[in-house]
């Protein structure tokens, strides 16, 4: 067993012994309390009955000839002893018949319960019981083996009755041992059925540590443990998307990083050796590549920047409308070339924006670029700029700029993932545009830093729409 489970056995067994014991000790004191207070009790109304006979006798009989055979009746065990002295103090009656004659001070005996015949005192009556075998005892008479009953403090007990208080307190002390015995056991089968799913868990770190992060843990429970479980497999489930997409990502960094550079060499090859001359064509080729490499960079730089909260806003006071303007702007002579229509709403007045200008221009070249990309000739591209009050996509009053084009559309099932750095929606992407596959990617995380959201809604064949929502009222 653990170190763990020994603690939690330790101290289990610990709490049920000490509570076992304790109660073992307050049971083995009430019981001996409350039997001697019963005895005492029995005794005290037993002594009382017998002087009460006795005095009877003596009323009767005005003498204490025939005393014996009446205290002979009244004896009511073989461990015990009747004495009666009378007014002077001598004995007159003993069922031991050992004392007879004698005085009772004498024979150690005092303190006796008063015979009252006729309303007068009559003599004492002295119960005494056996005290061999008992080590103690009150009013020992003289080392005869015979303890009197002098007071309510004496429960003047018997061996009978020592011995049925002893066989008690031992069956209560037995009970305690077997009850400590038993909790053991099941203290040691409770400790291994609570660590048996921390072992699953750490047995499942280990493999997780190992780099097994399909590994899962099985643990059916619905208590604190089960949560932890579960949130053990969320944590593995995490780092295992997470393991993947890193993979991925070096992937597609590596590929993207590839091809220019390939190009690049190539060309450079190619010049060295004499096949190609140095001429502004080839020249503008390694240019075109190096410039695309450049963006890679800095798209990388971005993103990250943007994802673990580090990307510097240099937020001021916009009008959003004129700026998304001047970005429509510089795309004219793209769609005029392609034969796509440019068009922005006529939007009634808009609130200033507190943003930085420089990225929400990023964020809507990006959304620009593919949207000519992806449209046909003779299509449409538009901008439409409102404000609108909180609903199930942004819970807070916002501006929400609208990208739309009615182009080829993306398939249902991409939708999820057009925001994952590199992702494709075609398994082959054409780089012939200079494009690094980060652009949406970038473009969400901008909006995010901003406070925002940016989602896409499309229907295949019809085009796509991509909406920013930007939160008024941001210091």
């Amino acid at each position: 067993m653990n170190k763990l489970g020994w603690k939690l056995t330790g101290t289990i067994l610990l709490v049920v012994a000490v509570c076992i014991s304790l109660m073992a000790v307050m049971v083995n004191l009430i019981t001996t309390s409350e039997f001697n207070r019963y005895i005492n009790q029995s005794n005290m109304s037993r002594t009382q009955d017998i002087a009460d006979s006795i005095g009877n006798f003596y009323s009767s009989e005005q003498e204490w000839t025939g005393i014996d055979s009446v205290i002979d009746a009244l004896l009511w065990s073989g461990n015990a002893r009747i004495v009666v002295a009378n007014n002077t103090g001598l004995i007159v009656g003993d069922t031991g018949n050992d004392w007879l004659g004698k005085y009772a001070d004498d024979v150690g005996l005092g303190n006796g319960t008063a015979i009252i015949a006729s309303g007068s005192s009559a003599g004492e009556v002295f119960i005494l019981t056996s005290s061999q075998g008992k080590g103690q005892g009150t009013g020992h008479m003289g080392g005869q083996g015979w303890a009197q009953i002098t007071d309510a403090s004496d429960t003047g007990l018997d061996t009978t009755q020592q011995d049925f208080l002893n066989q008690v307190n031992r069956a209560i002390w037995i009970s305690a041992i077997i009850g400590i015995a038993v909790a053991l056991i099941l203290g040691l089968l409770l400790t291994q059925y609570m660590i048996k799913p921390i072992k699953a868990l750490t047995g499942g770190a280990r493999h997780i540590a190992g780099g097994d992060l399909k590994y899962r843990v099985n643990v059916n429970s619905g208590d604190e443990i089960g949560e932890l479980t579960q949130t053990f497999n969320s944590m593995a489930s995490r780092l295992e998307k997470s393991e993947q997409m890193r993979q991925q990502l070096m992937a597609d960094i590596a590929h993207e990083l590839r091809t220019p550079l390939t190009v690049i060499g190539g060309t450079v090859d190619g010049m060295m050796d004499g096949v190609f001359k140095p001429d502004s064509e080839h020249l503008g080729t390694i240019k075109k590549q190096t410039a695309l490499l450049t963006r890679l960079i800095a798209d990388l730089r971005d993103i990250s920047l943007a994802e673990t909260g580090q990307l510097k806003l240099e937020k001021t006071s916009c009008d959003v409308f004129e700026l998304v303007r001047q970005v429509l702007l510089q795309f004219e002579t793209a769609a005029v070339e392609k034969g796509i229509t440019l068009q922005i709403s006529d939007t009634s007045t808009l609130p200033a924006l507190f943003i930085d200008p420089y990225r929400i221009k990023q964020v809507i070249n990006n959304l620009l670029t593919n949207a000519i990309r992806h449209t046909p000739a003779n299509g449409t591209v538009s901008i439409s700029i409102r404000i609108r009050d909180k609903d199930k996509q942004f819970n807070q009053r916002h501006v929400l700029i609208c990208v739309a084009d009615t182009g080829e559309g993306i398939p249902k099932e991409h939708l999820p993932h057009i925001f994952d750095r590199f992702y494709r929606a075609k398994s082959a992407r054409s780089r012939n545009d200079g494009g690094t596959g980060l652009g949406l990617a970038i473009a969400s995380q901008m909006v995010q830093a901003h406070g925002g959201v940016l989602w896409v809604e499309s229907e295949l064949g019809k085009g796509s729409t991509f909406f920013i929502a930007l939160p008024i009222d941001i210091d």
